[in-house]
């Protein structure tokens, strides 16, 4: 009989996102060690009466009551060949009840929805506030990781997942694509995309959400006019730079292109408010590149010790010192590339890897 996990998550694992993307690495390993993977989320778990409502409520009421549909749907089709439960974020707790000790549930925090609340707190109203950090992280997400085994992305989110929650959990990080992030010719890339050689190029890839903190990329763009920007943004089209030809943008690049983006520039930037466990961070210094980085659970960890600890900011609203990393790395952009290569890239490898990362993984499931 073949043996059969089931995944609980938010949002369809071909979303584009940080989450998504862990659970689609999950489904792939998972699969090539002979498990039969299936996938529950709010487009296939769902009603649609409730999925297609456009408003702000229903969309609040939506994402609490995912992890009820998902929980009821999964049970339609769970029998003794389901060895695991493996939820992830608010997604976790409808009781899947089985007399079967064997049964193994776990549950991944890829950050607090608390943390956020707190870390955006001036950018969104007080109901939201009190609705996103009480409602929807102290009932539902730590309902969600009740009983279960517990796994955290990052250190830091580890010690709020112990905080806010009372769970102890386990650091995983997160599992890698080598074969699209590694170093590659810095010349040939910046040929492809059309820069000079010689000139200094940043980049940035994310989104403009609020907790990506688009606004020190839009301060940096007009404070160094010499450097030219690539862009790599997710979502919502940006079309503001569209007059100025230092400012190249890449709406909804491929992991190809971003890789590509990576290897023609000096530095890439991660100003987010609240990261839990970028995976920019990661990607940057897989392709040799320093990252200029707010201090969150990935650059807290890549960054730490000197000098690469000249990168991590202090203040995520600091534009001043963003620009002073900035011109840090310009000084001796050589120097910097060398220095990820030879001090940032082993620990990424040894714990992101993905033949390290599921070894990891296995030792503490026993799947």
């Amino acid at each position: 009989m073949t043996q059969r996990v089931f995944v609980f998550s938010p949002d369809s694992p071909e979303r584009p996102g940080g989450v998504e993307h862990f659970v689609r690495e999950l489904i792939k390993g998972l699969d090539l060690r002979g498990y039969k993977v299936e996938v529950f989320h709010k487009d296939n778990s769902t009603p649609a009466w409730l999925r297609n409502r456009p408003d702000r409520l229903s969309r609040r009421i939506s994402g609490s009551l995912t992890g009820f549909f998902v929980g009821r749907k999964a049970m339609k089709t769970f029998d003794d060949s389901v060895v695991a439960i493996i939820s992830n974020s608010t997604v976790g707790y409808w009781p899947m009840r089985s007399p079967r000790t064997s049964l193994k549930r776990f549950h991944f925090y890829h950050g607090t929805y608390r943390g956020q609340a707190q870390a955006i707190r001036k950018l969104i109203s007080y109901r939201g506030y009190l609705f996103v950090k009480w409602w929807e992280s102290m009932v539902i997400e730590r309902l969600s990781g009740r009983a279960k085994t517990v796994f955290s992305c990052s250190d830091p989110i580890r010690d709020e997942v112990q905080e806010y929650f009372g769970f102890p959990s386990t650091t995983m990080w997160y599992p890698i694509d080598l074969s699209k992030f590694s170093p590659r010719s810095q010349a040939d890339s910046r040929r492809a995309l059309g820069i000079k050689p010689g000139e200094s190029v940043g980049t940035f890839v994310g989104n403009t959400s609020p907790m990506k903190n688009f606004p020190i990329v839009r301060a940096l763009i007009k404070a160094m006019p010499e450097i030219n920007w690539l862009l790599a943004i997710r979502g919502n089209v940006v079309t503001e730079f569209r007059d100025n030809p230092r400012v190249k943008v890449f709406q909804d690049a491929s992991p190809n292109q971003v890789s590509e983006l990576y290897a023609a520039a000096d530095f890439s930037l991660c100003p987010s408010l609240y990261d839990p466990f970028p995976y920019v961070v990661s990607e940057s210094l897989a392709c040799g590149t320093p990252v200029i980085a707010a201090s969150h659970g990935a650059s807290r960890f890549h960054l730490s010790d000197p000098p690469l600890n000249r990168l991590l900011v202090s203040d995520a609203n600091s534009a001043e010192e963003f620009i002073g990393a900035v011109r840090e790395v310009l000084r001796d952009p050589v120097l910097y590339r060398r220095i990820v290569t030879e001090r940032a890239r082993p620990r990424l490898l040894d714990t992101m890897a993905p033949e390290n990362w599921w070894r990891r993984f296995f030792e503490h499931t026993g799947l």
